[in-house]
């Protein structure tokens, strides 16, 4: 049997710690030689990926099982899997993706847009007419569904094709350890995250997604969000060395993670058991079908179908009674009833909405936005406030290390030292801040004051939200510096001295948080204790330098209590016995002093703000940060600041006093990554459509709780996940084009379900008037799908259509209520022309008998066609058509086209076919009248309706 290295007993976490110049894969593979460890081979990995047990099933049998067992039972190795034999798995196994997630096939989005309500009446209408022997009838209504299906199904595959390669655009990507043939090199490498196979040995740091479900093999201090799959916004703690019992519930398995979660903070690594459809997440992703909550857009156009649905199911029957009782014709009047309601269901409005959002996302795509769900476009152009954080957004996002003073505001390089040695040695993600000290301090390395050559991390506390600082532990051989010093002051001196070795905690992080855990001062030449007016006098320091636009942070260091082992009283050195470490050890600590750093606001930012406040959204900055920085950012940009309150206060206050708070504020400092998402929360629960934009792990809760949420590709792999929408550019210039994006898009599709939704219920009465009054059908079966299908594709347009620019300074929500009264005004005038048209068939041709109604069904169709046709040029702007605003070419291509043809048809064959009768010429001279009259009156309802109503569409 192979020989299996022991993590415990090796100290495997220690050595992955250790020193920064040595990779933890090649660390890991010195260990496994040093203690005579033979490699685990791949190339026998042939059977199946435990494919006969269910998810939950397998991650039990890990999770109970040792790590060293798990990783031995997929035939893996803890220096990971031999690139070969990962490729071959690969091929084996197929990509790292959820079934759901993949681009669906050509012949899926076939049948879903064949399987519709609309269509399924208009095949049930056909079968009917086709078993009374009306083929024509049978003919238009194949048409119909045919020519709905193939746009709808053009439009999706292109949409599809559209999204995938956007999508290819934002790759999420795992770490991973991998070995060449030799063994001898021990590579880590970063993959797609659809390349991770079983057998993966996985790194895992702050801000990364779990690629697989994973059983730990290393952690330190390692902190998990779960939301995605528990809802529960808490991080909960991950520790590799457990086993866990049978009877654990699956999310409290602490040595395990879950595919879609990610780290909050700390670092680990893991082997992958399961990927893609084989993990746990896709049990969930497989009921859900990955669908996010139904937004409000998404109810309201759902309303209207129904709505629409509910009319015609009302009107059928009351249409064929009343037909059947005029005309004695049951049979007859049972097939006209059946056309009418095919005439009143809006058949084209799925590929209406989906053409819009379609085409809006290609637009939004060629303004640098890629689009991650279609219905986040309308959400954006609803959008009345923006969420943003300060960092990048309004400034440049390149942090530049200023300064690094002791307490006394003196430059010491003895402050750049430690910071610099916290954040070189520090593995967790790293920061801004981080970046900028080491460049600062590699700018003077040469003078020799950042020196890491005497140093190894030993271990490390990793940052997070709520402690808000990072620590490192190094052990450090004695060089008579100011850490001797210190330890000398403590008395152990002694111990020092035969050792020859130090641990130290050095820590930096956010001002306030560092002064509750110092006890005392480092001076020039001394230390002195911590007392109450010195800390209020370093808190008015860092105000003050707050408000100079310095982003302030704190530096401490303190002596660890180190034991000795095995210590002869002649020996001159031995090695400590290293402990673990906690955050308990963060107190009693020596605060150095201060490092600065700046980040200008962005040039463009100004113009931004005032670009968004023009288009009626409020900016409001959510923020880590302190107070005074974010104050004196917002007042360079031209953030009117009225109100301001920070996550402490927030913290006080009941679920009211909270809202009426954010409400208020304009800058919110301080805050936690939850209390941002319970802002966003808030905002929304006010009636407010939110927008948040933000790229870091903070950010990922609000990001998911706005009603937009915004990311950029430079971002986290969790907060892009979490966003809606990803900007390819940090800047708030390209957001303003996208919002004016989503507001053509929201208008244009407004438009046809507000038209849709008038037509039908004018032509509810028209019909009601006729079926009661007429001896015979006003118009066949048929004519009606006819005239239904032409209508149809004149708005099949609508989506290349532009709005009034009156339109795009405002944003607009979706209003259900605003549909019924526009209905209800404007859907009447319709039935006065069809109703002043049959007087004037009636009285002035005398078409009143059942032998002339061909002819009267021709002139019905003539006039219902040209008016709906033109009162979409009526409808879909404010202004006088025509002569102060002019539809888009396409609008007015489609429109003559629509009107030629329908003019065309009574002299045609087609016309012979569905028995027309050609009108005499005078009646088109009274046709162009009633249509003039019609678009009139249409303007001057539309004056009343905007003078009640204060709006349009």
């Amino acid at each position: 049997m192979e020989n299996i290295v022991d993590l415990e007993s090796s100290n495997l976490t220690q050595t992955l710690l250790g020193d920064k110049k040595i990779s933890k894969a090649g660390c890991i593979f010195g260990l496994l030689r040093a203690h005579g460890t033979s490699i685990f081979t791949n190339s026998n990995f042939r059977k199946k990926n435990n494919n006969d047990e269910n998810p939950e099933s397998r991650i039990l049998r890990n999770a109970t099982s040792d790590k060293l067992s798990v990783v031995k039972s997929l035939q893996s190795n803890l220096n990971g899997l031999v690139i070969e034999e990962a490729k071959e798995r690969l091929q084996k196994y197929g990509q790292n993706v959820l079934s759901c997630k993949r681009a669906s096939p050509w012949y899926s989005l076939l049948w879903n847009a064949f399987w519709h309500p609309f269509n399924v009446i208009l095949l049930v209408l056909g079968a009917i007419s086709a078993a009374t022997g009306d083929k024509g009838t049978l003919f238009v209504m194949c048409l119909m569904v045919a020519l709905s299906v193939g746009v709808r199904f053009y439009q999706e595959l292109k949409s599809s094709r559209a999204a995938t390669r956007l999508a290819d655009l934002v790759k999420y990507r795992a770490t991973v350890i991998r070995r060449e043939f030799d063994y001898e090199k021990i590579v880590e490498m970063e993959i797609p995250q659809e390349d991770v196979v079983p057998g993966d040995v996985v790194v895992l740091r702050s801000g990364d997604l779990f690629p697989g479900d994973i059983r730990l093999l290393t952690s330190t201090n390692l902190y998990v969000s779960q939301s995605a799959l528990t809802g529960e916004s808490i991080p909960v703690e991950k520790t590799a060395d457990v086993i866990e019992d049978i009877s654990t519930p699956v999310f409290d398995m602490r040595n395990v993670g879950f595919m879609g979660t990610s780290v909050e903070s700390g670092e680990g690594l893991g082997v992958v058991f399961s990927t893609g459809d084989n993990t746990y997440i896709s049990t969930i992703a497989g009921m859900l079908g990955n669908r996010n909550p139904t937004n409000a857009f998404q109810k309201g156009v759902r309303q209207v179908s129904y709505m629409l649905i509910l009319f015609m199911l009302a009107m059928v029957p009351i249409v064929i009674v009343i037909s059947g009782f005029t005309t004695h014709n049951w049979g007859g009047s049972f097939l006209f009833g059946i056309s009418v309601a095919v005439g009143l269901t809006p058949e084209m409005l799925p590929m209406i909405v989906n053409a819009n959002l379609a085409r809006g996302a290609l637009a939004m795509a060629h303004k640098k936005c890629i689009v991650k769900r279609l219905d986040a476009i309308q959400n954006m152009g609803a959008m009345d406030i923006l969420c943003t954080d300060k960092t990048g957004t309004l400034t440049v996002d390149h942090v530049a290390m200023a300064q690094h003073m002791d307490s006394r505001c003196l430059s010491k390089d003895r402050v750049l030292k430690y910071a610099y040695l916290n954040s070189y040695f520090q593995k967790g993600l790293k920061n801004p801040i981080d970046s900028a000290v080491l460049t600062f301090g590699d700018t003077i390395a040469d003078k020799g004051n950042v020196d890491t050559s005497n140093y190894r991390c030993i271990a490390e506390l990793p940052f997070d939200f709520t402690r808000r600082r990072l620590s490192v532990i190094l052990k450090e051989v004695d060089d008579g510096g100011d850490i001797y010093k210190m330890q000398h002051e403590r008395n152990l001196e002694t111990m020092c001295t035969l050792s020859n070795e130090r641990h130290v905690l050095v820590t930096k992080g956010a001002l306030e948080e560092m002064l509750t855990i110092c006890s005392r001062v480092q001076e020039t030449n001394t230390i002195v204790a911590m007392t109450k007016e010195y800390r209020e006098k370093l808190l008015f320091i860092g105000e003050e330098l707050n408000t100079d636009g310095l982003r302030v942070v704190a530096v401490a260091t303190k002596l660890l209590e180190c034991t000795c082992s095995d210590l002869p009283a002649s020996t001159e050195s031995s090695e400590f016995l290293e402990r673990d470490y906690s955050h308990e050890d963060e107190n009693d600590m020596v605060f150095q002093g201060f490092i600065t750093f700046q980040d200008p606001p962005k040039e463009s930012a100004k113009g931004a703000i005032n670009a968004l406040s023009q288009k009626g959204i409020s900016v409001k900055v959510l923020t880590g940060d302190t107070l005074a920085i974010a104050i004196k950012i917002c007042k360079d940009v031209g953030i009117v600041v009225d109100h301001v309150t920070t996550g402490p206060r927030l913290a006080l206050l009941d679920a009211a006093q909270f809202v009426e708070e954010i409400k208020k504020a304009t800058v919110m400092a301080k805050l936690t990554p939850t209390q941002k998402m319970q802002v966003v929360e808030a905002l929304k629960s006010a009636n407010h459509t939110v927008g948040f934009i933000g790229d870091g792990i903070n950010d990922s809760l609000a990001l998911k709780a706005a009603d937009v949420g915004i990311s950029v590709d430079s971002a986290t792999s969790v907060a892009k996940d979490a966003a809606q929408i990803i900007l390819l550019e940090k800047d708030l210039d390209v957001l303003v084009a996208g919002v004016i994006r989503g507001r053509i898009t929201h208008g244009n599709t407004i438009k046809y379900i507000k038209m849709a939704a008038s037509s039908n219920f004018g032509n509810v009465f028209s019909i009601l008037v006729a079926s009661a009054w007429l001896p015979f059908d006003p118009m066949k079966p048929i004519q009606i799908l006819t005239q239904n299908l032409l209508y149809d594709f004149s708005q099949a347009s609508i989506p290349w259509d532009r709005m009034d620019s009156d339109y795009l300074e405002i944003p607009h929500q979706w209003s259900a209520t605003g549909i019924v009264s526009f209905m209800i005004f404007m859907g009447p005038i319709s039935s006065v022309f069809d109703i002043a048209t049959f007087l004037l068939l009636w009285f002035g041709y005398g078409v009143c008998t059942p032998e002339q109604q061909a002819l009267f069904q021709t002139c019905w169709f003539l006039e219902g066609l040209l008016t709906q046709t033109l009162v979409i040029h009526m409808l879909r702007t404010r202004r006088i058509p025509f002569l102060e605003e002019t539809a888009s070419w396409p609008v007015l291509l489609t429109t003559a086209t629509i009107v030629g043809i329908g003019l065309a048809i009574p002299f045609t064959l087609l016309g012979a076919t569905e028995m027309m009768a050609k009108p005499p010429i005078s009646y088109f001279g009274f046709l162009a009248v009633i249509v003039l009259s019609y678009c009139c009156l249409a303007q001057l309802v539309k004056g009343a309706y905007i003078k009640i109503f204060g709006k349009w569409l």
